[in-house]
């Protein structure tokens, strides 16, 4: 079990560590509050709990149709897309303590449609399953995995978080810009994969 566990640990690092979107969408907003960063991350960790469960009804088969392949990367590309200009928009009129004021269920939308727009993602759970299934444990490697997950987003949200005195308002500016390209980069990435390979 502890093995299993252990396992669950080590899949749930390589998902949650590399900087994705869902990594820049939570330190984006960490640097205006803790909370609103968590709630992003719990709403794409909703997503990736949605998955297991269509998963676990046997009901993520259309996952391999290409066809819905291509309509789910258009729409994540849609959506990161949207982000990246609500990102620009307010990069010179960046108020942390305004911004503090969103409602966390906000975050939470943003996180889970991140995640649920991304057919990568329905990919990786997909081989998630198939590993689970290997496993005699499945049930523990599940929990060391989802464990992981929540430990990585609350401590990117926290340290972005407690640090972010250290980080002014000019320096927004340049980190909302660095991070509109690296979702914008995303979202291209996610386009060209489904319809060039």
């Amino acid at each position: 079990m502890l093995e299993a566990i252990l396992h669950g640990i080590i899949l749930g690092m390589g998902i949650s560590v590399p900087f994705g979107p869902v990594n820049i969408l939570i330190l984006n907003t960490a640097l205006s509050s803790f909370k609103n960063a968590f709630c992003v991350g719990l709403g794409a960790l909703s997503a990736d709990v949605f998955f297991l469960i269509l998963i676990q009804f046997g009901l993520l088969g259309f996952a391999n149709n290409e066809i819905f392949n291509k309509i789910l990367a258009v729409f994540g590309f849609f959506f990161l897309s949207f982000m990246v200009f609500l990102m620009l928009r307010k990069t010179r009129k960046v108020d942390l303590n305004k911004v503090n004021k969103t409602h966390p269920l906000k975050g939470f939308s943003k996180g889970f449609l991140l995640n649920i727009t991304n057919p990568y993602v329905i990919g990786f759970w997909v081989s998630v399953a198939g590993l689970s299934m290997q496993s005699k444990n499945s049930f523990a490697l599940l929990f060391g995995l989802v464990g992981f997950i929540v430990f990585w987003i609350f401590t990117l949200s926290f340290f972005v978080s407690k640090f972010k005195t250290l980080v002014k308002n000019k320096h927004i500016f340049y980190i909302n810009l660095f991070s509109a390209f690296i979702l914008e980069y995303f979202a291209l990435s996610m386009l060209y994969k489904a319809f060039i390979g």
